[in-house]
C-alpha cells in the first residue's frame, strides 16, 4: 500500500513538471514570426503608437467612385481669389491728344448744347419766334477775341436759338449792336459784323485732336447792309480747300430797331456731307463779330457760346446734341 502510494505521488510529480515545460517531445504552441519583427502579431495586436487621437477625424477615402473634373485641367481657368484680386495693379491710361477713345468720351464741358427736332420746318423769316418755345435759346456770353474792345451789352450782345431736321440745321439770332457795320461780302464778311457757326462732324472720331482737320468747319453768315447795296451771304472759310460761298444756305433778315438785328438760316446738311440722326453729338459753337471800326480787325469785339474758344483748336469748341 505504501509502495501504491509512493509510485502514484512520483506519477503526479512527473506530469506537473510536463506540463510546466516546452520541451521537444512535448506539446507546443504554434506561432509564426515576422522577418526583423520578433512576435510580431501580439505586438501589432496591443501597439498604441499608431492610433489616432480621438480629437482628429479620420480622412475618408474613397474606393468605390473616382474623382472626374468638370474642366479639363489643361483649359481650366482658376477663379481669382480675394488675395489675388487684392495684389492687381491697376493700368493707368493717359490720354492724349493722338489717343483714340474706346468709348464716348465725357461731353465738352465749355459748353453742351442741345437742338430739338422740328417737324414742320420754320418759316424764313428772319425770326425764330414761331420755334423758339420748341427748342432751346442761348446766349453767347464768352469773350474770344477783342475783351478790351467792349464797352457794355449795348454795344454787343447776342442770343440764339438751335433746331434741325433730316434735310437742315436751323438757327436764329438776335444781335445787340449799338454801331451796326458790315461794308463786305463773300470772303471778307469777317472784317465787319457778321455770325459764325463753328461744326465739327466727326466729334467722337478726333475729340482730342487739337488742330483743325477736313471734317470742321467754320461757316460765316452776314446780313449784309442796312441799305442793301450789300447783299447778305454765308461764306464757307474751312475746310479751305472748299472755302467759297454757300448759296444753299437760306438766309433771312430784319432790323428790329436801329440797334438790334435778326438773323435766322437753314443750313444743309449735305453742306457737311452728314446725314443727321438723334442723340449725333456735334463739336459747335458760335459766335457773333463786331468791329465799330472796319479799317482795323484790331478793333473787333468776338462774343462766343463756348468758354475758352480758340477757332482754330476743336478741342475748345462746344457741343451741340441733336434730341427727337
Amino acid at each position: 500500500m505504501k509502495k501504491t502510494t509512493t509510485l502514484l505521488s512520483s506519477l503526479l510529480i512527473c506530469v506537473l513538471l510536463l506540463s510546466a515545460c516546452n520541451l521537444p517531445f512535448g506539446y507546443t504552441l504554434t506561432r509564426v514570426d515576422e522577418q526583423g519583427t520578433p512576435n510580431a502579431t501580439l505586438t501589432a495586436l496591443f501597439d498604441t503608437s499608431h492610433n489616432i487621437p480621438a480629437t482628429i477625424t479620420p480622412p475618408l477615402i474613397a474606393t468605390s467612385t473616382a474623382f472626374i473634373p468638370t474642366i479639363e485641367p489643361a483649359t481650366a481657368t482658376p477663379e481669382p481669389t480675394a488675395t489675388e484680386t487684392a495684389t492687381i495693379t491697376p493700368v493707368i491710361i493717359v490720354v492724349t491728344a493722338t489717343t483714340a477713345p474706346t468709348t464716348a468720351p465725357a461731353f465738352r464741358s465749355n459748353a453742351q448744347l442741345y437742338a430739338n427736332y422740328l417737324s414742320t420746318a420754320p418759316v424764313q423769316d428772319g425770326t425764330y419766334a414761331e420755334w423758339v418755345d420748341k427748342t432751346n435759346k442761348y446766349t453767347m456770353p464768352n469773350f474770344a477775341w477783342g475783351k478790351a474792345n467792349w464797352v457794355n451789352h449795348a454795344d454787343l450782345e447776342g442770343a440764339f436759338a438751335v433746331a434741325w431736321d433730316s434735310t437742315n440745321l436751323y438757327l436764329g439770332f438776335k444781335i445787340t449792336d449799338d454801331i451796326y457795320n458790315q461794308p463786305y461780302a463773300g470772303g471778307n464778311i469777317y472784317n465787319g459784323d457778321t455770325v459764325e457757326i463753328l461744326l465739327d462732324t466727326n466729334l467722337l472720331g478726333d475729340f482730342y485732336t487739337s488742330s483743325l482737320s477736313a471734317d470742321d468747319y467754320q461757316l460765316g453768315i452776314s446780313a449784309g447792309s442796312k441799305a442793301g447795296d450789300i447783299e447778305s451771304g454765308a461764306y464757307l472759310f474751312y475746310p479751305s480747300n472748299v472755302a467759297g460761298k454757300r448759296s444753299q444756305v437760306v438766309i433771312s433778315k430784319q432790323w428790329e430797331s436801329d440797334t438790334v438785328y435778326r438773323i435766322e438760316a437753314a443750313i444743309p446738311w449735305s453742306l457737311y456731307g452728314i446725314t443727321p440722326s438723334a442723340g449725333m453729338r456735334l463739336g459747335f459753337a458760335v459766335n457773333v463779330d463786331d468791329n465799330d471800326n472796319v479799317d482795323s480787325y484790331k478793333k473787333m469785339t468776338m462774343l462766343s457760346s463756348a468758354a475758352g474758344l480758340s477757332v482754330f483748336n476743336p478741342t475748345t469748341w462746344g457741343e451741340l446734341v441733336l434730341v427727337k
